[in-house]
């Protein structure tokens, strides 16, 4: 299967080539083998990856076990690292490659730069990550609150009710 080209990714769809072309310009093309890991979860995002082919997954601790969980796996035309696009600017997951894949990576310095010369390709783009990010969040949210797992973080009702104070504690 041939890699995936810019205007064939799911962020930038129906987005015109003169759009496309100020992020066309500092996207660089990268090839990560299986197994590599691309961001770690607590790190600096410092970029936005665009997958062209392979499979990647995205991993999180869980926030109560801290076991390893599998929140989202991506496909050919999906976006990964929206997290260098908000501050604090830093990775809420882990992501790693499933098998030998080729991504365009967009520097979030320039990307970020050039929103502010550019207001119409920032609000286009804004839309699009809203629509592909907070359904995918939605997912990743689902996933560690599983109220039938009894690993899973969703609250359970000693975590809301009030605690008698201890030793120590600040009244």
């Amino acid at each position: 299967m041939k890699p995936f080209g810019l205007p064939q990714m799911k962020i930038l769809e129906q987005m015109t080539p003169d759009e496309i072309a100020p992020i066309e310009r500092f996207c660089e093309e990268v090839f990560y083998p299986f197994d590599t890991v691309l961001a770690f979860d607590g790190e600096e995002a410092k970029y936005v990856f665009l997958l062209r082919k392979g499979r990647t997954e995205l991993v999180a601790r869980h926030p109560k076990t801290g076991r390893k969980v599998v929140i989202a796996q991506k496909q050919p035309g999906e976006t990964m690292g929206f997290s260098s696009l908000i501050q604090p600017y830093q990775m809420d997951f882990t992501i790693h490659c499933l098998e030998d894949c080729h991504l365009y990576r967009i520097p979030r310095a320039r990307l970020l730069q050039e929103f502010k010369r550019n207001p119409k390709l920032f609000e286009k783009l804004r839309h699009r990550i809203a629509k592909h990010v907070f359904p995918n969040l939605q997912k990743a949210l689902e996933k560690l609150q599983d109220k039938e797992d009894p690993e899973s973080w969703y609250p359970q009702e000693e975590d809301l009710g009030p605690s008698d104070p201890k030793e120590g504690d600040i009244l």
